[in-house]
């Protein structure tokens, strides 16, 4: 499923692709470890990897690809607990930049859509082992981004992205990540 989506993206976007004026590539990484004692923490951490194509001088096409991973340990008296989900993201988003490309600062805000595939596996008392796995869903996606252009190809981007992720009871949540890294532009 997620391939295709992916493939018709890319036939859709194949004549823009061919006429954008620069391309950017992008890695991102988020890193987050909370400790309450040493039986009971919490530790995540996510990898994005994304190509933008500007098929105007502040607007882009970006696709992205993001593997988050996280771990909780939890240890109550004699019971003791260990979740770990991970989670792909695959996104599609129009990108708006709220500077001109020559500038230092260059503040930008999108939208669009995320494919999400969740994967829970819960281990209670090193016993018992069950796993959650909700079906693959497309929801919209938003951010808000920085990037510091250190050079004309090299700049250090950081940005907030969210996504409408679905509940079990039929409601959605806003998901959200933090993430810095660097981008090049060719």
């Amino acid at each position: 499923m997620r391939i295709h989506l992916w493939l018709l993206a890319l036939l859709t976007l194949s004549p823009v692709i061919g006429h954008a004026i620069m391309t950017e590539v992008s890695v991102s990484f988020s890193s987050k470890k909370t400790t309450f004692n040493k039986d009971n923490f919490f530790a995540s951490q996510s990898l994005t990897g994304s190509v933008s194509f500007y098929i105007f001088e502040r607007t882009a096409i970006e696709l992205s690809y993001t593997d988050a991973l996280s771990v909780r340990e939890e240890k109550i008296d004699l019971n003791s607990q260990t979740v770990v989900q991970t989670t792909q993201v695959m996104g599609s988003d129009l990108i708006y930049v709220l500077a001109d490309k020559k500038d230092f600062f260059q503040p930008y805000v999108k939208g669009g859509i995320a494919n999400i595939k969740r994967r829970q596996e819960v281990k209670v008392n090193n016993l018992n082992t069950y796993t959650i796995e909700p079906e693959p869903v497309v929801v919209p996606s938003y951010g808000v981004g920085l990037k510091l252009m250190f050079t004309d190809s090299l700049s250090f981007k950081i940005s907030y992205d969210a996504w409408k992720t679905p509940l079990e009871d039929g409601g959605s949540t806003d998901d959200a990540s933090m993430r810095a890294g660097i981008s090049w532009i060719f």
